[in-house]
């Protein structure tokens, strides 16, 4: 009887201690363990490479967005990586953003929503590897690269149906001051 009640307790400490260390069955599972996230959030959609996740989130309570990265290791994910994005009324709205380099892996993670119906495609990479995505008012479209790159320099345009560029991502051209809240769609003048 004494035998059993060991098992029993050892038992329970490794699941606590499991529990403790945010190693979860699934890459949802761990993102929600992340402590960025908290009970408002909502998931919104998942994109992979590998053996990682970016999962997406909203918060209308925080009016933000929280981009979380979660990977797997051996059998289960854990997830020590988000950042955020606040909500805009752009007509081009950055969502989610993520530049990571780990141990496992490397990658870059951009999604956009377009609030602009002029706006007919975005192109976003870094040469070779540039992406072209069509995208219509209202939609949101994702970019994930199998490397780690500044999202600022990933060269985001946006262009409408004649290939005009109207909009890019970053910094306005030509400053010297970096802001938070100039790190957004700009026109093109």
């Amino acid at each position: 009887m004494r035998r059993v009640v060991l098992i029993l307790v050892s038992i329970g400490l490794a699941i606590f201690m499991f529990l403790l260390s945010n190693y979860r069955l699934t890459p949802e599972s761990a993102a929600l363990s992340n402590p960025s996230l908290t009970g408002d959030f909502e998931y919104v959609n998942q994109n992979g490479i590998g053996e990682a996740k970016v999962l997406l989130f909203k918060s209308d309570v925080k009016e933000e967005y929280r981009t979380v990265l979660a990977e797997k290791s051996g059998l289960l994910y854990r997830s020590n990586y988000s950042t955020y994005t606040p909500y805009t009324s752009d007509p081009l709205q950055l969502v989610g953003g993520m530049s990571v380099t780990t141990e496992e892996n490397a990658l870059t993670y951009l999604t956009v929503i377009s609030n602009d119906e002029n706006v007919a495609y975005i192109e976003a990479g870094v040469e070779p590897q540039v992406e072209r995505r069509e995208v219509s008012k209202g939609e949101r479209v994702t970019f994930l690269f199998p490397f780690s790159e500044q999202i600022d320099k990933l060269n985001a345009t946006a262009f409408d149906e004649n290939g005009k560029k109207l909009y890019y991502f970053g910094y306005p051209k030509g400053t010297n001051m970096f802001r938070q809240e100039d790190f957004r769609w700009h026109e093109y003048e």
